[in-house]
């Protein structure tokens, strides 16, 4: 039997089709999650590089991985370099190259919300090396629209373009895309850099984001308001009635003696991307891991304090995900061949109907896709220590971690301690 040429057309782009496929990362790399959640990261890094060496892993979440574990790692450093490579190949994706969505070989691209994130974990890499310019520079990168600038000026890309696609109350909006633990991060090194005016302004664009926060959002910055109510009044900020009205009570000045202990805990594990059914179809929203929620507590010199969720990833990824908003992975050129490939499908059929194949599959491999190093939550303790060494423990329910730090008056000490 003689097989038509369009039926041997259509086979061979559907093998095409097939090959076209990379590895799920994800798949391929649950041992280094799983021997990370055990905190065994020299292991976890060298099955990291194991897995990428036996398969075609996608490079740009290889070192966004190693940079995560490394940090986690407390090897800050080898984590900072390894995050900055991973920018610089996140920036180098913005440009789309229409070859490689028509022939299947497009790169996953970074989230807006991943992006931050690798910011983040950078300005802390910098402020644990002492080194609180290149946080600063790191931190303001984790706004999304500072982001959105620094990205744009060079591709023209809109990031944030499918928040358009449900609606919902623009009164959130700040809180979908500020990373208002970004904004602390970037005040607090522009604090020990001396500049305290630009500090000032950061602290409160981090305290304003976490007031506009949905209900249910877990990201509270209390303990804040008395200090932006003192540095209001020393600076002659116009923000002092509004500061003033949310913190009433009299401020207390500083004792000559004491510092300040500023403790970061990155807690929990961020949400993976998942298929969920909605009516009669499925689509990619994200579903929560495991992890106990429970929020660290700092005993040091005496005091306990409970720590505050400044920005949960896992919030604002099961949130976005609901409005549709995770395929920022995406871009406006990626989008324009779908298009296309669903003409072709109208006008040549059995061509158009292998290219939708390959297409769906594509697309459906990178949004599996997922930065899994992330923890789920930023929380923050900050309070008033007497000057000299004192010891810091961190706990959770069933876990203690000990430090110790040197406090001096007039400079935040900083501790970055990953927690359950």
């Amino acid at each position: 039997m003689v097989v038509p040429r369009s039926i041997r057309c259509v086979g061979l782009l559907l093998v095409l089709a097939l090959g076209a496929c990379t590895p799920s990362y994800v798949r391929h790399t649950a041992r280094v999650q799983a021997l990370a959640e055990a905190e065994q990261y020299p292991e976890a890094l060298r099955e990291l590089d194991a897995e990428a060496g036996r398969e075609s892993l996608d490079p740009l979440l290889v070192v966004a991985d190693r940079g995560a574990l490394l940090h986690r790692a407390g090897e800050w450093e080898q984590s900072a370099r390894a995050l900055q490579e991973a920018a610089e190949l996140a920036d180098e994706r913005e440009t789309v190259r229409l070859s490689e969505e028509l022939f299947g070989s497009a790169p996953w691209r970074m989230g807006t919300l991943e992006r931050q994130a690798l910011h983040t974990l950078n300005a802390l890499n910098f402020l644990q090396l002492g080194r609180p310019e290149e946080a600063a520079v790191e931190a303001r990168l984790t706004d999304a629209l500072h982001l959105r600038q620094h990205l744009e000026a060079r591709h023209r890309t809109e990031l944030e373009r499918n928040l358009a696609l449900v609606p919902f109350d623009e009164d959130f909006r700040a809180y979908l895309e500020r990373l208002a633990f970004g904004l602390y991060v970037s005040a607090l090194a522009l604090e020990l850099s001396g500049n305290e005016a630009s500090a000032f302004i950061d602290y409160l664009d981090a305290w304003r984001v976490t007031r506009l926060a949905p209900p249910g959002a877990p990201s509270h910055l209390a303990h804040l308001t008395p200090k932006l109510v003192a540095e209001a009044r020393r600076l002659a900020r116009p923000e002092l009635p509004e500061l003033e009205q949310a913190h009433p009570e009299p401020v207390s000045p500083a004792a000559p003696d004491e510092g300040e202990l500023v403790v970061f805990v990155e807690a929990g594990r961020i949400p993976e991307r998942c298929v969920v059914p909605m009516g009669e179809t499925s689509v990619w929203s994200v579903c929560a891991r495991s992890w106990s929620h429970v929020k660290a507590r700092v005993e040091v010199a005496g005091q306990s304090q409970e720590a505050e969720t400044v920005t949960s990833l896992e919030n604002l990824l099961l949130r976005r995900g609901a409005l549709g908003a995770l395929t920022d992975t995406e871009r406006a050129p990626s989008l324009a061949v779908n298009l296309g490939t669903a003409v072709s499908w109208l006008l040549i059929p059995p061509v158009g109907g292998a290219l939708v194949i390959r297409r769906v599959s594509e697309v459906n491999n990178r949004m599996a896709q997922g930065w899994l190093s992330l923890p789920a939550e930023f929380q923050v303790v900050r309070l008033p220590v007497p000057k000299g060494r004192q010891v810091v423990r961190v706990r959770t329910a069933t876990r203690e971690q000990v430090r110790e730090v040197d406090i001096s008056p007039g400079r935040p000490a900083v501790l970055v301690v990953q927690m359950e």
